[in-house]
């Protein structure tokens, strides 16, 4: 199992950060907070003309051929911008699609940035009746349900694809992380697709959701430690740069142990979810865990390094600590996870 990365992974990284770094900069962040879907759309076929939602793709497939390795270094790169938007529903949903074999339209709609899609994923809301090509529940706290075209939604009973229609409604739910809203989805004897009833297809997405969302962890981790650092460097305290006093250097040195612990952890995880491997779960968990450990602590010892202005809304230390606490609670929260290892434990 290698676990360094590639040559093409390293292109890839460097491509997503100049996109992002031009299309994405901290000041369109914070005007997306609160814009209508609307104004996501040339963002969003500015990534998929650069293939972002088929990356894991097989080119059969419209995809680039990659793998869920790739999509990891993408997710990071998202991650560390804080961006905006249902990126991740759209990606598991081009997978639940491509893998269904369905006929593309939907699927060519996700890979040209024309459709954006939110995955209900956690089972918040109770059971889900699908009777025929119909669904009628609730799924509650979706993320990006308001800005999304279409829901994947991933039941123990199967996988659907709902596009948006009059039967289904959503409902904005107040959310601490103003760059990633939440919204309640409702179904009433909508038309949807079913991709599969294969319990392990519904695995295996509930499994890429976590190592991708952890991955997307792991960027916003990795942030602020540069934020810190880049900070230290340049304010200064008694005629001195704070980065000189014990304390501040301490406190980044632990915070960049704990961002190279999450995404170690990650790219374990993935690489496990990748290859199928019999314990591809309980490496999810502990990579949930460790990752929501490492981005709390470190979004809050952000705050601190940039003292009395790290409070305020205009620093942007703030976005990183409410993506953390949004993490945290959803495709399992740390709790959850840790009772899933302890379950592991005792039933070996």
């Amino acid at each position: 199992m290698d676990l360094m990365p590639t040559a093409e992974q390293d292109a890839i990284r460097e491509s997503v950060r100049a996109f992002l770094d031009k299309e994405l900069p901290m000041s369109r962040v914070r005007a997306l907070m609160g814009a209508p879907a609307d104004a996501y759309s040339d963002l969003w076929r500015g990534a998929a003309s650069l293939g972002f939602f088929g990356l894991g793709l097989p080119e059969r497939r419209g995809g680039a051929g990659y793998s869920l390795t790739e999509e990891m270094v993408l997710c990071e790169e998202l991650g560390r911008t804080v961006a905006p938007g249902p990126w991740l529903g759209t990606i598991l949903a081009a997978h639940a699609l491509a893998e269904a074999g369905n006929d593309g339209s939907a699927l060519g709609q996700l890979l040209a940035g024309e459709l954006r899609a939110a995955a209900c994923i956690d089972p918040w809301g109770g059971a889900l009746r699908v009777e025929g090509e119909r669904v009628t529940g609730t799924r509650n706290s979706v993320l990006g349900a308001g800005l999304a075209d279409g829901f994947l939604v991933v039941d123990d009973a199967a996988v659907l694809f709902v596009p948006a229609h009059r039967a289904v409604s959503v409902a904005a739910v107040p959310s601490l992380d103003a760059t990633n809203p939440v919204g309640s989805v409702t179904f009433r004897d909508a038309p949807c697709r079913i991709l599969s009833r294969d319990r392990d297809a519904a695995a295996r997405l509930r499994r890429a959701a976590i190592v991708l969302s952890c991955a997307d962890a792991v960027g916003g981790t990795a942030r602020t430690v540069e934020m810190s650092v880049e900070y230290a460097k340049v304010r200064q305290q008694f005629g001195k740069p704070i980065g000189s006093f014990q304390a501040v250097k301490h406190r980044c040195a632990d915070m960049a142990v704990r961002a190279e612990v999450a995404r170690s952890a990650t790219i374990y995880a993935t690489v496990s979810a990748r290859d199928a491997t019999a314990d591809a779960d309980f490496q999810a968990a502990v990579a949930k865990v460790l990752c929501a450990n490492a981005y709390l602590q470190n979004a809050a010892d952000n705050v601190q390094n940039h003292g009395g202005m790290g409070y305020t809304w205009e620093c942007d230390a703030h976005l990183y600590v409410k993506r953390a606490r949004a993490f945290d609670a959803t495709f399992g929260s740390r709790r959850t996870q840790l009772d899933a290892l302890v379950a592991q434990f005792r039933a070996a």
